[in-house]
């Protein structure tokens, strides 16, 4: 299909659509029809975590295997969210470069809505996190075109 990019890249057709607009494409394909396409059937359940004080130089090797990198406090609860991009910044420790808050879904959340979440804040990921805010998982914009892709076969 050629609004698909392989790379996980929004589609150019996609790159000026609001939350609306996400909403109103899918709706009745994706958010009605395909309910039990939820976010626990796509996410990555075997992530690594970083944490506020953890230093930016040690955190750097973890980004040989992920794009991104979800931010917990000692209690699990997700803080924010490290991305390579946010390596560049500058800072001593994540807390200095994190994007925080992080935006979150729940596992029971549709593969659309997860979709429309990636758009209205312009995030390439979104922690999944549990009813206590813990990190169970993760989603990336691959992930979401994959599925999507998928559903409209």
């Amino acid at each position: 299909d050629e609004d698909t990019i392989a790379s996980g890249e929004w589609p150019a057709n996609w790159s000026l659509a609001s939350y609306e607009d996400v909403g109103e494409y899918y709706a009745g394909r994706v958010l009605k029809e395909e309910q039990s396409n939820n976010v626990s059937g796509i996410m990555t359940t075997n992530i690594v975590t970083a944490g506020p004080t953890d230093t930016i130089k040690s955190v750097e090797k973890l980004f040989d295997h992920v794009t991104g990198v979800p931010v917990v406090d000692s209690e699990g609860v997700c803080v924010g969210i490290v991305s390579k991009k946010d390596l560049a910044k500058g800072g001593s420790t994540v807390s200095q470069i994190m994007s925080a808050p992080a935006r979150t879904i729940k596992k029971n959340n549709s593969v659309g809505e997860a979709a429309a979440i990636m758009l209205k804040y312009k995030v390439n990921r979104l922690p999944v996190v549990n009813s206590g805010g813990e990190v169970i998982g993760i989603v990336s914009r691959t992930d979401i075109f994959t599925a999507l892709e998928s559903m409209e076969e």
